[in-house]
């Protein structure tokens, strides 16, 4: 069984080869041989309005008007009757009968509007470039690696270094 005074050497020793590890790493820059930026397209939607033309018809029956033609049947009718039967049935029929078709003559009215109906809707207008990030080759120690970048890194890029130099 471990005891404690085990524990506590094997973490003691941990510590210390991690930091002996953390003590052997180093930066250094490497020269950059390319930068190639990466681009991202994205759509963009403008707001447009569209606008037509709705054309609306209403019907409606004017009394006024229709009145007038009912009155003006029935006495036409009227005249008729008495002129064919030559009697006051005849005329009363004729009225009666001409104030029918005179109702019925004028029938519904109507109105016709035209009014401009609006709406925005979206549509994609362009397309926009934008630059992601680059990629990067570098050359260090005679070696050449690529890596990708959020910025662009300029003539030179650090590097971390694992160990410690070697003196000749």
């Amino acid at each position: 069984m471990l005891n404690l005074q085990s524990i506590s050497i094997a973490t003691l020793l941990f510590g210390l080869s991690a930091t002996q590890a953390l003590a052997d790493s180093r930066y250094d820059y490497a020269k950059v041989i390319k930068v190639d930026p990466v681009y991202q397209y994205t759509s963009v939607k403008q707001p447009v309005q569209q606008c037509y033309p709705v054309k609306k018809t209403v019907s409606y029956n004017n009394a006024h008007q229709r009145a007038q033609s009912t009155i003006a049947g029935a006495v036409i009718g009227g005249v008729i009757g008495n002129v064919i039967g030559d009697n006051r049935g005849s005329t009363i029929t004729g009225a009666v009968i001409g104030g029918a078709i005179g109702s019925q003559a004028q029938g519904p009215q109507y109105s016709t509007s035209v009014t401009q109906h609006c709406e925005t809707v979206y549509q994609t207008s362009k397309k926009v470039r934008k630059i992601k990030g680059y990629n990067v080759k570098y050359r260090y120690q005679g070696a050449a690696y690529e890596t990708f970048m959020q910025s662009h890194p300029g003539n030179t890029v650090k590097v971390k270094v694992k160990g410690s130099p070697r003196r000749h």
